[in-house]
């Protein structure tokens, strides 16, 4: 598995098993705050979640990373674990998609990794090739030419406007936290006072759309103490 060109996110809660990724291209999360903050920010082929000690909150950790993203987990776990069906299933519910003895060997979870990295990895291009143009209601963004139109008006957006608007629609009904919003819109960590430099960026974003159209802005939809999402109303889902 070392000559892999898959990129690796793995996370232990037992320290005894971070050995198995030593020698792999993968980056090893010392805690789930570390966890949720590589897959915000960065591109993962695969992520492998061990699980020995606290599987009670594996089910919950896993729903949680189904807000950020659709990469694929494995779940390494001990094969006593692996005997009760309903445990296996209630993984697999929450959004695992392959659960392991994590004593199998290096050349079983590779065979995994492989299987699910490549199925992974078609489906990025298939969405990558449709998010070039983005087309919600009355809403076109033109990825490539970095331009963007609200019912054929062209809009002038700084680059974290365009950024941010592209974050949010790319994924309808999506909510974004604060913390994620800044870190995948100005690249950078989240420190000091983020609710209020977003607050502004949307203030400006919603004013600009409100000028095309009254009630544009509308389609920027704050969600109390979370963040915001995107999601288009009865009048400007019409084109």
């Amino acid at each position: 598995m070392k000559d892999t060109k898959y990129k690796i996110l793995a996370y232990f809660d037992n320290q005894s098993y971070r050995k198995l990724f030593n020698e792999v291209n993968s980056d090893y999360a010392e805690n789930l705050q570390i966890l949720l903050h590589n897959l915000s920010l960065f591109s993962y082929d695969v992520l492998i979640i061990g699980v020995i000690l606290y599987k009670e909150n594996i089910s919950n950790i896993i729903s949680a990373i189904r807000k950020i993203t659709q990469i694929p987990i494995i779940i390494l776990t001990d094969a006593s674990s692996l005997l009760c069906m309903s445990w296996k299933k209630e993984l697999i519910y929450a959004g695992a998609d392959c659960v392991m003895d994590i004593n199998s060997t290096i050349e079983e979870v590779d065979l995994q990794i492989f299987s699910l990295a490549r199925r992974n990895n078609k489906q990025k291009i298939t969405q990558k090739q449709s998010e070039t143009m983005i087309n919600k209601g009355k809403l076109v963004m033109d990825h490539k030419k970095h331009k963007v139109f609200w019912n054929n008006v062209a809009l002038h957006l700084t680059r974290q406007e365009y950024n941010f608007l592209y974050l949010l629609a790319v994924t309808p009904m999506r909510v974004y936290t604060f913390e994620q919003i800044y870190q995948l819109v100005w690249k950078d960590y989240s420190v000091g006072d983020i609710k209020n430099i977003i607050w502004c960026l949307v203030k400006r974003l919603r004013k600009k759309l409100n000028v095309v159209e009254d009630g544009a802005g509308n389609c920027i939809v704050s969600v109390r103490d979370i963040g915001y999402k995107f999601e288009l109303n009865n009048e400007n889902e019409q084109q």
